[in-house]
């Protein structure tokens, strides 16, 4: 049984990795490059194609979150009512759940609005609507960024 919860815990740590680590790229690195060498039409296109790889995978990483959170959130809450008669988890993996909640919610609005209102616009020239739409997606993508260090710091210094 330990096993299964290390893996499930292993799972739900690469997702979160892969999240991350693509916003930690793509606002640090990608970004400030591409409008430091790029002209704007080649970098909205650059920028499709980027997006449109990684929206892929926080789509994936998100499926695994909430099959592996809700499992590990109910070992945890059933571990604690069998130990002490009571259901409880520590407030960090509260405040966890709600802030991964929130980015979810968040990069729904990224892909189904923002992203999409993008695409569109790159696809039809229409470049003053894409970067604006490009200037939603990246100001979102800062939001969950945050969102996901809040969260990180929750489970770990609120336990």
């Amino acid at each position: 049984m330990r096993a299964m919860y290390d893996a499930l815990k292993l799972l739900h740590l690469v997702a979160a990795i892969v999240w991350m680590g693509g916003m930690t790229f793509m606002l640090l690195a990608l970004k400030p490059a591409a409008l430091a060498l790029m002209e704007p039409q080649p970098r909205a296109r650059l920028m499709a194609a980027v997006w449109q790889r990684f929206f892929v995978m926080v789509l994936a990483a998100i499926g695994v979150l909430l099959a592996t959170g809700t499992h590990l959130y109910t070992a945890a809450f059933k571990a604690a009512k069998a130990a002490s008669g009571v259901g409880s988890v520590a407030l960090g993996w509260n405040v966890m759940l709600v802030l991964g909640i929130a980015m979810m919610l968040v990069f729904g609005h990224i892909y189904f609005a923002g992203f999409r209102r993008f695409k569109r616009a790159v696809a039809a020239s229409e470049w003053p609507v894409a970067a604006k739409a490009a200037a939603q997606v990246q100001a979102l993508v800062l939001v969950n960024f945050v969102l996901g260090w809040l969260a990180i710091a929750a489970v770990r210094l609120l336990h």
